[in-house]
């Protein structure tokens, strides 16, 4: 299966076998062009070698990957001119400044003179770094590491950008400054693919993602088409007094209501996505007397539909 119109990345029933035994995949995802593409697993799990087929760093044993419709094995260098790259654990010079760090890059991109320059001066100011822009790295802290290497990745404004782990060690002020980073780039039009195993960074962020498990695909898509259609519609309802045993097997009989957990004066009821059980619930509350304060929807979070996805294939 190739390539269809305006997709950047296809990765398809990718498995890699390594010497000592050891073995990733099969794995499979799309990117699209413009997407903001989470990546996300536990550590182990396969992300950073396929992040490095895409790259051309490693060649499959089996399976298809394409970057712009291209094998990025056979064609690393037209692939890589299009796309930028920071690694998992960036490292650089510590004599080096941040403005020489970009200056070295852009030359190896081909840029010399008044662009290069000007191209120096975009990165310093889209990562928030111009003030540091002439202090040695060695004394920069490891947020500003990983926005210097973001802005490495950024040189020669690439229509790919490839992150591993951008947040790994990041305080929570660095983590908001990458953030407003990648934010920036996709305002641009660019495509933004990051891995992570902190899925909190990865549902702020992302318009689409990709988990993987022991290896395996385990789910893709749509961010908010994963968190809505994953683990049905969740109803939070807070009540003016604790309510008994009576109106919580009241509301599990419910058609549609799968589990009802009770927290004080707090329920939190979950149904399948094929039945609105909100009116029916409210009316079970105000029948009861305990006085309702309060009745909200609530989709899970990437966390817990990633844990659910994870039981079930342990369970498989």
């Amino acid at each position: 299966m190739a390539l269809s119109r305006g997709e950047v990345i296809l990765v398809e029933r990718l498995v890699k076998r390594y010497a000592d035994g050891g073995e990733v995949g099969p794995i499979s995802l799309r990117v699209g062009k413009g997407d903001v593409y989470g990546f996300v697993g536990p550590n182990g799990s396969g992300k950073t070698t396929t992040l490095r087929a895409v790259l051309g760093l490693l060649k499959p044993t089996s399976g298809r990957v394409e970057v712009f419709g291209m094998d990025p094995w056979r064609e690393a260098k037209r692939v890589n001119s299009l796309l930028g790259y920071s690694p998992e654990l960036p490292n650089f010079p510590a004599f080096l400044s941040a403005r020489q760090v970009l200056e070295v890059t852009g030359k190896l991109r081909g840029l010399r003179g008044e662009d290069l320059k000007r191209e120096v001066e975009r990165v310093l100011d889209l990562t928030g770094l111009v003030n540091h822009a002439d202090r040695r790295v060695g004394n920069f802290s490891k947020g500003m590491v990983q926005r210097l290497s973001i802005g490495q990745a950024l040189i020669g404004d690439p229509e790919l950008l490839v992150l591993d782990e951008p947040m790994l060690g990041v305080d929570p002020v660095g983590r908001v400054q990458i953030r407003e980073v990648l934010r920036e780039v996709s305002r641009t039009g660019k495509t933004v693919v990051f891995s992570s195993h902190e899925l909190y960074e990865v549902e702020r962020l992302a318009t689409r993602v990709g988990m993987v498990y022991l290896g395996k695909t385990v789910m893709e898509g749509g961010i908010d088409e994963i968190l809505n259609g994953a683990g049905g519609l969740r109803v939070r309802v807070v009540t003016r007094v604790a309510p008994g045993d009576g109106v919580v097997e009241a509301i599990r009989r419910i058609e549609g209501v799968r589990d009802v957990r009770v927290e004080g004066n707090s329920l939190t009821v979950f149904s399948d996505n094929s039945t609105d059980v909100r009116d029916a619930i409210a009316e079970r509350i105000v029948l009861s007397g305990c006085g309702l304060l309060e009745l909200r929807t609530e989709r899970p979070s990437l966390e817990e539909v990633f844990m659910e996805r994870v039981r079930t294939v342990g369970r498989g």
